[in-house]
């Protein structure tokens, strides 16, 4: 049985560091009837990013009451501790087990309330980097929204991965340059953060590209049918997200898998598939390049007659130009 730790009797102590408006550093360092050797080090980047670590032990059982009320944000959380930490939404009825030396990736939604739980006498070690949404789509340039691996409202962990080698001598150091002072070991400090977000991301791509995705039966039914579905609407094709729906698969499945079964991706393949229907029509119709242009989806002639060209070598009109008349 765990103590209920209500957010008002850390806050205050909290609060003071974290959030942060304006890039910089701040610490505090405090002991109580229930938190042993507490530190919180809190760094703001001027690059949308923050750095946020907690180390503690406690004298009894805690689960701590927490409350995110910054922006919508992506994260990266690290557990340098050997324990694990149990984390559930507030309604307790769905938990997720942070594994130690581990960490994760996911997205916290303004406001998401939840508790954190910690065993007595067992000292814990996390660290957190939080990023504005954008910027950590354009890091990564992954999509992993469609993987899940704990999900509620406004909370999703789309990853999880053990600690290597490289990551744990960075996280080892960072709580050391907090008490560095002046604006070169800060600009240090920040490098440090950088290094550990690069080889973090950086695991994360390769894995990506490694993993292995196996297809049932069922999802080749269903890809087959996404192929089908865009073959027939070339001039108006629908959303990948409305493409998943109309195939009965999800969209993470649909774009690894297409890729998969038909060697490349949905929008290389509606590209290709439509510049040969365009090349068939021109030799086989007497209509003009914009006509051409409309029906095979391309608003834009100009657009059209580029990528025509770098696909076939030659521009439309000289496949007009070329093409053979036969009169009756």
């Amino acid at each position: 049985m765990s103590i209920i730790l209500q957010r008002k009797e850390y806050l205050e102590k909290v609060e003071k560091i974290y959030p942060l408006d304006t890039p910089q550093k701040k610490s505090a360092n405090f002991n109580n009837k229930i938190f042993k050797k507490t530190s919180f080090y809190h760094y703001r980047m001027g690059l949308g990013i923050s750095y946020l670590f907690f180390n503690s032990s406690f004298e009894k059982n805690i689960t701590m009451e927490s409350k995110h009320e910054a922006n919508d944000i992506s994260f990266i959380t690290f557990n340098q501790s050997i324990h694990p930490i149990k984390l559930q939404d507030f309604s307790k009825k769905n938990d997720y087990i942070f594994k130690p030396k581990h960490y994760t990736i996911g997205k916290i939604n303004e406001n998401f309330q939840s508790y954190n739980t910690y065993s007595s006498n067992k000292e814990y070690c996390t660290h957190y980097i939080f990023f504005e949404n954008k910027i950590f789509q354009d890091l990564l340039k992954e999509d992993l929204t469609q993987k899940s691996l704990y999900e509620v409202d406004g909370f999703k962990i789309m990853e999880e991965m053990i600690t290597n080698e490289k990551q744990k001598l960075i996280l080892n150091e960072l709580p050391t340059l907090f008490s560095l002072e002046g604006k070169l070991q800060e600009l240090y400090l920040e490098s440090k953060i950088i290094d550990l977000i690069y080889i973090t991301l950086n695991d994360i791509k390769n894995l990506s590209l490694k993993e292995s995705f196996e297809l049932n039966s069922k999802d080749i039914e269903c890809l087959y049918k996404a192929k089908e579905i865009l073959t027939k609407n070339i001039s108006n094709p629908p959303s990948l997200k409305m493409l998943a729906h109309q195939s009965a698969i999800n969209e993470f499945k649909l774009k690894k898998g297409f890729k998969k079964l038909f060697g490349n991706t949905v929008f290389g393949f509606l590209q290709e598939y439509r510049l040969n229907e365009a090349k068939k029509i021109l030799l086989n119709n007497e209509i003009n390049i914009n006509e051409v242009s409309s029906l095979v989806g391309y608003k834009n002639v100009s657009h059209f007659s580029k990528i025509f060209k770098e696909y076939f070598g030659v521009n439309p009109i000289q496949i007009k130009k070329n093409q053979k008349k036969v009169y009756i």
